[in-house]
């Protein structure tokens, strides 16, 4: 009896263990989605890139960004935030007017691995209304926030068509690194495909600005062209 209770005891804390690994793969994986598409970079031979930034629009880190770019002709896609959107309503409508994507990054930003189907699908719907509200036509992909996923996110996104939108680089800005060690991160990993992950909001991102003028001078000084995600992905070899 006790030899059977010790072996169901260790299997079943095996098992356990197993699927707590299996489930926290599934939501961190940036190869492997169980349903829908997902990306991370894009297999192209063109020398060129997508810029990303998250967490926006936040003024005035959102502006000094577009003030960049503009500087530069460069387009980047912003994976906005929709209550970030619903207060900041000019900035936002500045980015359609550059040229710039709009893509949606959830309604509050709140993890969406461990809640339920309806929140899910109200933080997606929530900001795809929003954002088609300010007159956004073309498909808007989706980034999960933080990146994670699991199961009831990417059914949800599959079910829409939607893709989920990750990165190949993330020179993580948002721990209060200098505008050169942002820089350099992305200018030392960069290839054709790449998607960059910076951040608009969150916080004082004037690091960021500062980094994305270096990547742009230097990257465009190698041959780099600058991309929106959708114009990166129509280059798939």
């Amino acid at each position: 009896m006790t030899f059977w209770f010790i072996l169901s005891f260790a299997f079943i804390t095996i098992l356990f263990f197993i699927t707590r690994y299996l489930l926290n793969w599934l939501a961190t994986s940036y190869k492997f989605q169980l349903f829908g598409k997902m990306i991370n970079c894009v297999d192209t031979n063109e020398k060129a890139l997508a810029l990303t930034y998250d967490d926006g629009p936040h003024p005035p880190y959102t502006d000094n960004l577009l003030d960049v770019l503009g500087d530069f002709d460069v387009k980047a896609t912003f994976f906005t935030v929709g209550e970030n959107v619903e207060n900041n309503l000019a900035t936002a409508r500045r980015m359609i007017a550059e040229g710039h994507e709009l893509g949606n990054h959830s309604y509050s930003h709140k993890e969406l691995v461990s809640t339920n189907l309806g929140t899910v699908r109200a933080e997606i719907q929530k900001t795809d209304d929003i954002l088609s509200n300010l007159g956004v036509r073309s498909d808007i992909h989706f980034r999960a926030p933080f990146g994670l996923k699991r199961i009831r996110l990417p059914w949800e996104l599959a079910r829409r068509k939607k893709i989920n939108v990750l990165w190949s680089i993330d020179p993580k800005d948002y721990q209060s690194l200098s505008a050169e060690e942002i820089a350099s991160c992305v200018i030392r990993n960069v290839k054709p495909g790449s998607i960059v992950l910076m951040h608009d909001g969150g916080g004082d991102r004037s690091q960021t600005v500062a980094a994305t003028k270096i990547v742009v001078e230097q990257l465009q000084h190698q041959g780099y062209q600058f991309k929106t995600v959708t114009e990166l992905m129509a280059l798939q070899a």
